[in-house]
Protein backbone atom coordinates (compact mmCIF):
# COMPACT_ATOMS: atom_id res chain seq x y z
CA UNK A 1 0.00 0.00 0.00
CA UNK A 2 1.18 3.62 -0.61
CA UNK A 3 0.88 6.34 1.74
CA UNK A 4 -0.97 9.32 0.34
CA UNK A 5 1.17 12.50 -1.27
CA UNK A 6 1.41 15.15 0.54
CA UNK A 7 2.34 17.23 -1.80
CA UNK A 8 -1.50 16.11 -3.88
CA UNK A 9 -4.33 18.98 -3.13
CA UNK A 10 -7.74 17.58 -2.80
CA UNK A 11 -10.12 18.10 -5.69
CA UNK A 12 -12.31 20.97 -5.31
CA UNK A 13 -15.82 20.21 -5.56
CA UNK A 14 -18.26 23.32 -6.80
CA UNK A 15 -21.05 24.13 -5.60
CA UNK A 16 -23.27 25.93 -8.34
CA UNK A 17 -25.80 28.00 -6.92
CA UNK A 18 -28.44 29.43 -9.19
CA UNK A 19 -29.09 32.98 -7.64
CA UNK A 20 -32.94 34.40 -9.37
CA UNK A 21 -33.73 37.86 -8.78
CA UNK A 22 -34.41 41.00 -10.77
CA UNK A 23 -32.27 42.80 -8.52
CA UNK A 24 -28.84 43.10 -9.85
CA UNK A 25 -27.54 44.26 -6.07
CA UNK A 26 -28.47 40.64 -4.86
CA UNK A 27 -26.48 38.76 -7.22
CA UNK A 28 -23.80 41.27 -6.21
CA UNK A 29 -23.92 40.52 -2.44
CA UNK A 30 -24.64 37.41 -2.95
CA UNK A 31 -20.89 36.51 -5.14
CA UNK A 32 -19.43 38.87 -2.70
CA UNK A 33 -20.39 36.58 0.46
CA UNK A 34 -19.68 32.81 -1.80
CA UNK A 35 -16.30 34.74 -2.50
CA UNK A 36 -15.09 35.27 1.12
CA UNK A 37 -12.60 33.17 2.50
CA UNK A 38 -15.03 32.12 5.32
CA UNK A 39 -17.12 31.18 2.32
CA UNK A 40 -17.85 27.53 3.43
CA UNK A 41 -17.26 24.87 6.06
CA UNK A 42 -15.47 22.30 4.10
CA UNK A 43 -11.85 23.50 2.93
CA UNK A 44 -12.14 21.39 -1.00
CA UNK A 45 -15.35 23.30 -1.67
CA UNK A 46 -16.42 25.91 -3.47
CA UNK A 47 -19.19 27.95 -4.57
CA UNK A 48 -20.11 28.89 -8.23
CA UNK A 49 -22.94 31.82 -8.63
CA UNK A 50 -24.82 32.35 -11.75
CA UNK A 51 -27.53 34.70 -12.07
CA UNK A 52 -30.51 35.14 -13.61
CA UNK A 53 -33.56 37.65 -13.51
CA UNK A 54 -36.41 35.99 -14.65
CA UNK A 55 -38.25 33.04 -13.66
CA UNK A 56 -37.89 31.56 -17.15
CA UNK A 57 -34.63 32.30 -17.66
CA UNK A 58 -33.63 30.72 -14.30
CA UNK A 59 -36.21 27.27 -14.72
CA UNK A 60 -34.55 26.66 -18.60
CA UNK A 61 -30.81 27.00 -16.60
CA UNK A 62 -31.72 24.64 -14.45
CA UNK A 63 -32.88 22.54 -17.16
CA UNK A 64 -29.68 23.09 -19.13
CA UNK A 65 -26.95 23.05 -16.40
CA UNK A 66 -26.24 20.80 -12.99
CA UNK A 67 -27.01 23.13 -10.56
CA UNK A 68 -26.93 22.22 -6.81
CA UNK A 69 -28.78 24.96 -5.18
CA UNK A 70 -31.34 27.70 -5.59
CA UNK A 71 -31.51 31.28 -4.50
CA UNK A 72 -34.39 32.83 -5.01
CA UNK A 73 -36.26 36.17 -4.77
CA UNK A 74 -39.84 35.73 -2.47
CA UNK A 75 -41.56 38.46 -5.70
CA UNK A 76 -40.66 37.27 -9.14
CA UNK A 77 -42.92 39.19 -11.73
CA UNK A 78 -43.42 37.68 -14.10
CA UNK A 79 -44.08 34.25 -12.63
CA UNK A 80 -43.37 32.85 -8.48
CA UNK A 81 -40.74 31.58 -6.66
CA UNK A 82 -43.28 28.57 -6.13
CA UNK A 83 -42.88 27.54 -10.37
CA UNK A 84 -39.10 27.26 -9.50
CA UNK A 85 -39.59 25.23 -7.07
CA UNK A 86 -41.78 22.97 -9.29
CA UNK A 87 -39.18 22.80 -11.63
CA UNK A 88 -36.16 22.22 -9.30
CA UNK A 89 -38.72 19.34 -7.62
CA UNK A 90 -39.14 17.66 -11.14
CA UNK A 91 -35.19 17.12 -11.58
CA UNK A 92 -33.90 14.19 -11.02
CA UNK A 93 -32.14 14.83 -8.05
CA UNK A 94 -34.54 17.57 -6.80
CA UNK A 95 -32.70 20.71 -5.59
CA UNK A 96 -33.09 23.07 -2.12
CA UNK A 97 -35.03 26.35 -3.09
CA UNK A 98 -34.17 29.05 -0.62
CA UNK A 99 -36.48 31.91 -0.89
CA UNK A 100 -35.08 35.49 -0.14
CA UNK A 101 -36.95 38.80 1.11
CA UNK A 102 -37.06 41.74 2.36
CA UNK A 103 -40.20 41.29 4.41
CA UNK A 104 -39.74 37.93 5.55
CA UNK A 105 -41.78 37.00 8.53
CA UNK A 106 -42.88 34.27 10.24
CA UNK A 107 -45.80 33.81 7.73
CA UNK A 108 -43.44 33.62 5.12
CA UNK A 109 -41.38 31.15 6.30
CA UNK A 110 -44.15 29.22 7.67
CA UNK A 111 -45.29 29.32 3.82
CA UNK A 112 -42.00 28.32 2.01
CA UNK A 113 -41.52 25.42 4.27
CA UNK A 114 -44.97 24.20 3.85
CA UNK A 115 -44.82 24.37 0.14
CA UNK A 116 -41.16 22.77 -0.10
CA UNK A 117 -38.71 25.48 -0.16
CA UNK A 118 -35.89 24.70 2.20
CA UNK A 119 -35.40 27.93 3.84
CA UNK A 120 -35.89 31.77 3.91
CA UNK A 121 -33.23 34.36 4.01
CA UNK A 122 -33.62 37.85 5.12
CA UNK A 123 -32.14 40.70 2.83
CA UNK A 124 -29.97 42.44 3.17
CA UNK A 125 -28.21 39.51 3.68
CA UNK A 126 -26.01 38.59 6.38
CA UNK A 127 -22.93 36.74 5.72
CA UNK A 128 -22.87 33.94 8.31
CA UNK A 129 -26.33 33.44 7.99
CA UNK A 130 -25.81 32.90 4.16
CA UNK A 131 -23.28 30.60 4.43
CA UNK A 132 -24.62 28.19 7.04
CA UNK A 133 -28.19 28.43 5.13
CA UNK A 134 -26.06 27.22 1.83
CA UNK A 135 -23.53 24.64 3.19
CA UNK A 136 -26.98 23.16 5.16
CA UNK A 137 -28.61 22.98 2.08
CA UNK A 138 -26.16 21.54 -0.06
CA UNK A 139 -25.22 19.20 2.78
CA UNK A 140 -28.67 18.01 2.67
CA UNK A 141 -28.79 17.67 -1.12
CA UNK A 142 -25.11 15.60 -1.53
CA UNK A 143 -26.95 13.17 1.04
CA UNK A 144 -30.22 12.67 -0.94
CA UNK A 145 -28.07 12.83 -4.32
CA UNK A 146 -25.99 9.76 -2.99
CA UNK A 147 -28.78 7.77 -1.48
CA UNK A 148 -30.47 7.93 -4.80
CA UNK A 149 -27.60 6.80 -6.42
CA UNK A 150 -27.01 3.60 -3.79
CA UNK A 151 -30.79 2.87 -4.35
CA UNK A 152 -30.58 3.48 -8.16
CA UNK A 153 -27.54 0.90 -8.14
CA UNK A 154 -29.19 -1.39 -6.19
CA UNK A 155 -31.85 -1.56 -8.16
CA UNK A 156 -29.78 -2.37 -11.29
CA UNK A 157 -28.06 -4.82 -9.22
CA UNK A 158 -31.41 -6.69 -8.35
CA UNK A 159 -32.57 -6.91 -11.87
CA UNK A 160 -29.33 -8.43 -13.29
CA UNK A 161 -29.68 -11.42 -10.79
Amino acid sequence: MTSPDPDRKPLTQIISVLSVSPAAEDHFQLQEILSSPARTLYPDVTFALTARRTVSAAAAALRRNRVSLVVCEYDLLPGSWTELLDVAGRLPAPLPVIVTSRTADERMWAEVLNMGGYDVLLKPFRSEEVIRTLNAAWSLWRHRFQCQAVERSQIAGGNAA
